[in-house]
């Protein structure tokens, strides 16, 4: 017991000299040191990998070279890492939140909490906007300012993961944005039907919408349902669920993001 507390105490020392090292470099030496500095503030650490962070933050219409990386850089592809990391851990805190309840209610939990208005709110609280760097023709629209904070937000995790790993991101979420910004207990209460929103949609701009059974067999055999969202003739997007109901609520939120509706959605 007392080498184990012994190498805990040696442990802790290294980190420490470590973040140390990289205060100093990052607020002293690096080109970016206002940057890091500012990232600190928002973040609470030091990065090991800071061009992923600057990336983070790097909206598609301004995307430029970054020093580390070989091509031609945009958030998009850390958005769809954060995207996936956010969805794992947001599932698992419902579910051990939620011992009792089925995978239909956890489903529409998940995808309350992490709704497009959800995390532009998030990402605007926490201060975000005031480090995405895009094109400042687009400042005059506040709904795309506020969509394109909430996709940094998920960009953000995704660095973070990559550069900490998964156990850090998990931490980082609980501390910087569940515990603070998303009550469950009240949550649960917060209806938001995304095909119906999705239906309304269609209605105004007259086009065809349609919720199409994707799998081949018939529908009193089918296990996992299928859902297509077929707009004017067009599927485009999908979904799958053990029910038909779920199945077309998660199609229609997808649905909902590819159109830009949902960061219009109340919570």
């Amino acid at each position: 017991m007392e080498g184990i507390t012994r190498l805990s105490l040696s442990e802790n020392a290294i980190n420490t000299v470590i973040n140390s090292v990289k205060k100093i470099y990052f607020t002293q030496f690096s080109r970016n040191k206002q940057f890091y500095s500012n990232l600190y503030r928002l973040l609470g650490f030091f990065p090991v990998n800071g061009v992923i962070y600057r990336q983070a933050f790097l909206h598609n219409s301004t995307a430029q070279v970054l020093q580390g990386l070989d091509s031609r850089n945009n958030n998009e592809r850390l958005e769809y890492l954060g995207d996936a990391v956010l969805d794992l851990i947001i599932a698992e805190f419902l579910f051990k939140k939620f011992p009792f309840q089925g995978e239909g209610f956890l489903t529409d939990m998940r995808s309350k909490s992490v709704s497009r208005k959800m995390l532009a709110d998030i990402a605007f609280k926490m201060g975000l906007h005031e480090y995405i760097i895009y094109d400042k023709s687009i400042a005059k629209n506040q709904t795309a300012v506020r969509g394109i904070a909430g996709n940094a937000l998920e960009a953000l995790v995704g660095a973070i993961y990559l550069d900490k790993g998964f156990t850090f991101a998990k931490k980082f979420v609980k501390q910087k944005i569940v515990t603070p910004h998303i009550d469950f207990d009240e949550l649960k209460d917060v209806t938001v039907n995304f095909k119906s929103l999705l239906n309304q949609y269609a209605q105004k701009e007259k086009k065809q919408l349609d919720f199409k059974i994707l799998n081949p067999e018939e529908e009193h055999k089918i296990k996992i349902f299928i859902i297509g969202i077929v707009l004017d003739g067009i599927e485009i997007t999908k979904a799958r669920a053990s029910s038909k109901k779920v199945a077309e609520q998660l199609a229609s939120e997808k649905a909902c993001a590819i159109l830009d509706l949902n960061t219009k959605q109340g919570n």
